[in-house]
Order: structure tokens, then sequence, then C-alpha cells
């Protein structure tokens, strides 16, 4: 489900040129940034870790950060609400961006 909705994101751009935050490398994740994200992007309570095309587990908005923390530059995952509607893309490389599906 998750993958199949990626294409239609309209991906939130906070540069003129990239819609990507840099987040730090490994020993040095702005956390900050990445619980400001979850709470901005987030309303409800519960949220889905996707991490395969067939691997997800549920969270709650207010653990998801722990959740995350060893996925955190090491896999790509994504973050979605339970409509699958909005979304946060992590990336191995220490970036993310926000997204809303348009479907």
């Amino acid at each position: 489900m998750a993958d199949s909705k990626k294409n239609k994101i309209i991906w939130t751009k906070y540069t003129a040129g990239s819609e990507w935050l840099h987040l730090g490398d490994i020993d040095n994740i702005n956390r900050k940034l990445v619980t400001d994200a979850i709470n901005v992007q987030f309303s409800e309570e519960t949220l889905y870790i996707v991490t395969t095309r067939i691997g997800s587990r549920p969270a709650t908005k207010y653990t998801v950060e722990e959740d995350i923390l060893s996925l955190l530059c090491v896999h790509n995952f994504t973050i979605w609400d339970t409509a699958f509607k909005q979304v946060i893309e992590f990336n191995k490389i220490g970036t993310m961006r926000c997204g809303q599906s348009l479907v």
C-alpha cells in the first residue's frame, strides 16, 4: 500500500530546489528536527513505520521517535498515518522529507 502511494505524494519544499532536510550523520542526528516534523505532520496518535514493501509496524505519535532511532541514517523507511495520506520519508543518507497523498 505505502509503495503504491509514494508516486502520488506532494512533497513540501523546504528550499527553492529541494524537499529534503538534512538530519545529520548517525552520530549527530538532529532529534529536534525529527520530533518537530512528526508533531507538525501528524495529528492522530497511531502511525505506521514502513520499512519494506511488506514490512510495517504500528507506533504511537509519542513513541515513534524512540521506535525509529535505530533506523535513522541506516535504512530507508517511511512513517504514515492510518489513512496513508500523510507521510515522512527517511533516507539512510541522513535526510527526510514530508508530504501528503493526492488520493
